[in-house]
């Protein structure tokens, strides 16, 4: 049951209807440490990925981004704001300078689709996950396939890094979690808590804790040093498309196929607010650098920004 007093705090502010032409389907948000600017990333399935700037007030759509065919599926931003990264069916991943929106790499991850991608938090590599059972690190600078994890599995759905760049983890469609040492490339955990696909998992602030949202409409919490679950959250009527942490280390949010966004404490395990929103499904949900806003994106080709009280 959600804590009434802290759920009359959040609130949505700002609703850019129509932001694309068809389903948004990611998400990004970071701080440029260029200029200090706000800035969101969405990739939607008409083949376009936009950079918008966040005011406070409003979206303000800075570039849109052409190159990708058959719909985007991934987007992702370095902690430093400046890059960008898009994935799509067309099997190409590429890279974007934030600030004047040109195409810096585009590198070819076929023979199959790169479903998802996630930057390494010291923005050298990028990790791409798909149908081939493998997780492909590019190197950023080179363009180049670096490294291929085996996840002895099928189609790599979800992928992240550990804040502190020890671990990158991978979700499957099978519903198995894997953990690899990002040093020397073993695979150090293999975890069987979903009975579904994963479509989004996150690791906390402090690396110590890994969620994960799965098509079975739950959401788990593990320890990621004991590799064990210690906790199953229910509460969504439908898949769980993505889950994010907030950078406060205590609260994170997840969004579904139930049209709902909903926050989460991570140390009581339980929901503390549900928005309504949107009209459709909703991909993806993500914190912006200060844990204080929220942007989700969805079928209903919507950005939403949520206030999020300090707690």
């Amino acid at each position: 049951m959600a804590n009434t007093g802290l759920s009359q705090l959040y609130s949505i502010i700002f609703k850019q209807e129509n932001a694309h032409e068809d389903s948004i389907w990611s998400c990004a948000w970071q701080q440029s440490d260029r200029d200090r600017s706000e800035n969101i990333i969405t990739g939607g399935i008409d083949d376009l990925v936009k950079v918008w700037k966040w005011t406070g007030e409003k979206l303000e759509l800075r570039h849109v981004l052409e190159g990708h065919q058959l719909g985007v599926v991934s987007v992702d931003m370095n902690l430093s704001g400046t890059l960008a990264a898009s994935s799509s069916l067309d099997s190409h991943v590429r890279v974007w300078d934030v600030d004047t929106g040109k195409c810096i790499k585009s590198m070819e991850a076929g023979p199959v689709d790169a479903w998802t991608i996630s930057f390494s938090p010291d923005s050298r590599f990028l990790a791409t996950g798909s149908h081939s059972g493998k997780i492909n690190l590019f190197g950023v600078e080179s363009g180049r396939k670096e490294e291929s994890l085996d996840i002895r599995g099928g189609f790599t759905l979800s992928i992240a890094y550990s804040p502190d760049g020890k671990l990158i983890a991978s979700g499957a469609i099978d519903g198995i979690i894997n953990i690899f040492d990002t040093q020397t490339g073993r695979l150090i955990h293999t975890l069987e808590g979903h009975a579904k696909p994963i479509r989004s998992l996150c690791f906390s602030p402090d690396s110590q804790l890994l969620v994960t949202g799965s098509d079975d409409n739950q959401i788990k919490i593990y320890d990621v040093q004991h590799a064990n679950s210690v906790g199953t959250l229910s509460g969504h009527g439908s898949w769980i498309l993505s889950v994010d942490f907030c950078p406060d280390n205590t609260h994170f949010v997840s969004s579904s196929s139930d049209k709902t966004v909903k926050i989460w404490n991570a140390g009581s395990r339980q929901c503390v607010h549900t928005f309504y929103d949107h009209s459709d499904q909703v991909w993806s949900a993500k914190y912006n650098s200060a844990g204080s806003k929220i942007v989700s994106v969805s079928d209903d080709r919507a950005v939403h920004i949520y206030d999020c009280p300090p707690v």
